[in-house]
């Protein structure tokens, strides 16, 4: 009888169904992320129109689906109609939409003006020429659109199941193995057949160019360490690290700098974040010391191959072939065992906020003595020879695999733009066009022509403008403050946004594509689905 009264309570407060809206939704993902980085048709042929058509085909069909669901759904319940109603009269539509939101939406429209005013709008719709077939890179309106898409369906309709993550580790690990074997040539599908030399070790496993393949790995690796640091599942935890481990060796072989970017400044991020409890603090230092074992292990495969490789870059190098990263790796091993002899003694430490504090002024004195000595070396000393740091130390047109060549004619172009073109730029994925003009000058560096400025920022402010910039900068900032915000109510939040810092620093040497782009969206919508509230589980 005493228990009767709080069961009857207790039932009006029943958590939402999970319904077949939301269902899709999480099938969706499941496709995403264990399918959609493993698909190719015809080797490394057609890999990036795979990956173009595979999401729009994919996300085209789940908006379908979600309509039909909504035209032919009815619902019995008058109560639930009615305040569905009453909630649309007190609440404009206007007025659910978040900061995030109108920046996706403005981003939109931005593209469709661009679109409209571009001097080329068929390569402007649909990213790619008739007529140059270099032209562009599948990333223009046509997938902006469906990026929007998959955006508004994921953040109104996303419900957490862990087991779409696990599907993501599963993928991402198949993805990191034939990395690593192409990297010894191993090639178990037969995709190097037909290329040359040079071609076989610039593209590798399903993702293609070594440098989309660091793209790939600095989505799905963060999300991989930072789930291992806040599962409560011990079995999933070792899943997530051991994927972790195998991540991190293959972006030893991507041998792509843009990769070791992305991810040292998640690293420093991270730790920043977790430093004050010791709980996380260890488990973050474990994934650390994990990834570290695993680039000794594929030195040790390394041996076995003959040390027969695609060969491996400086820091690369250093994580695999060093003796001294054993001394990296013995401090990283020490300090995880100390914190969790910590935690086990006294459980639940948290430290003083002067901790976060105080390595963020460090590592902020640090990134201002490099970029001083860079604008030193680069604008004052430009004749001392600096030897293997030349191209990291001395801004130039050589900077950077000849990025600073781009990065510099890009803004003469930017300058040369009329008024119009400074706001809404030349339309999306036409860089080509822009750059035309220095093709010439850039077969000294042995390209005859490019169709992206090998950073995403910049690209955009060619091709979209400064309206276009603003937009996409609102977009990925907005996403990280509110999921930074979320994520003292529900851990998730840090895990989803981890993809898109890790992503959006490695941006800065990098391009956008249909072929990694597409799972950075997917977490930028996973961070505003939580930020909303509209995801109803959370992991503790």
């Amino acid at each position: 009888m005493s228990s009767a009264k709080p069961n009857k309570k207790q039932n009006t407060y029943k958590i939402p169904k999970y319904t077949v809206k939301e269902a899709l939704v999480n099938y969706y993902l499941f496709i995403m992320f264990a399918l959609f980085p493993l698909f190719f048709s015809n080797r490394f042929f057609n890999i990036r129109h795979d990956k173009f058509y595979f999401f729009i085909i994919l996300t085209g069909a789940l908006l379908v689906a979600e309509l039909l669901i909504i035209a032919t759904y009815t619902i019995d319940n008058t109560a639930a109609v009615n305040q569905t109603k009453e909630r649309a009269d007190k609440l404009p539509l206007y007025k659910t939409l978040s900061f995030t939101d109108w920046a996706v939406l403005a981003f939109l429209a931005v593209c469709i003006i661009s679109t409209l005013l571009s001097d080329h709008p068929y390569e402007a719709f649909f990213g790619e020429s008739l007529s140059a077939a270099s032209a562009g890179r599948n990333s223009g309106l046509l997938l902006i659109i469906f990026y929007v898409v998959a955006y508004f369906l994921i953040t109104r309709l996303f419900h957490y199941f862990e087991y779409v993550f696990v599907a993501f580790a599963c993928g991402s690990a198949l993805v990191f193995i034939l990395a690593i074997l192409n990297s010894f040539y191993i090639d178990p599908f037969q995709m190097f057949v037909g290329l040359d030399e040079h071609q076989q070790i610039i593209f590798t496993s399903t993702i293609g160019n070594i440098n989309l393949l660091s793209s790939f790995i600095c989505v799905a690796l963060p999300v991989m360490i930072t789930l291992s640091v806040h599962t409560q599942k011990n079995s999933l935890r070792a899943l997530y690290l051991v994927v972790s481990g195998i991540g991190f060796a293959s972006l030893m072989v991507a041998d792509s700098d843009s990769g070791i970017l992305g991810l040292g400044g998640f690293l420093i991020i991270y730790l920043i974040w977790y430093s004050r409890r010791i709980d996380r603090l260890k488990r973050y230092f474990l994934a650390v010391s994990v990834m570290l074992i695993f680039s000794k292990l594929l030195r040790l495969f390394s041996l076995i191959m003959n040390d027969r490789n695609k060969g491996m870059d400086t820091y690369q190098s250093f994580f695999v072939y060093s003796n001294s990263s054993y001394i990296l790796l013995a401090a990283i091993g020490l300090i995880t065992i100390g914190l969790y002899l910590l935690d086990s003694k006294k459980p639940g430490i948290t430290l003083s906020k002067a901790v976060p504090i105080t390595l963020t002024v460090i590592f902020a004195l640090i990134a201002a003595a490099v970029i001083s000595i860079v604008v030193y070396f680069s604008c004052i000393d430009t004749k001392t020879d600096l030897g293997n740091l030349n191209t990291l130390l001395r801004f130039n047109d050589k900077w950077g695999t000849h990025r600073g060549f781009m990065w510099i004619r890009s803004m003469w172009i930017f300058g040369d733009f009329s008024f119009i073109d400074k706001i809404f730029g030349c339309g999306p994925d036409t860089f080509y066009f822009a750059f035309s003009p220095y093709f010439e000058e850039l077969t000294k560096f042995g390209d005859s022509s490019t169709n992206a400025a090998h950073n995403e920022y910049i690209n955009y402010l060619i091709t979209v403008g400064i309206a276009g910039l603003a937009a996409y900068l609102a977009i990925v900032g907005g996403a990280i403050a509110r999921a930074v915000k979320t994520a003292k109510q529900n851990p998730l939040a840090i895990v989803f946004v981890s993809a898109v810092i890790c992503y959006s620093v490695q941006a800065v040497v990098n391009i956008s594509q249909p072929i990694t782009t597409p799972l950075f969206i997917i977490f930028i919508a996973l961070c505003e689905a939580l930020s909303s509230k509209r995801c109803k589980t959370k992991i503790s």
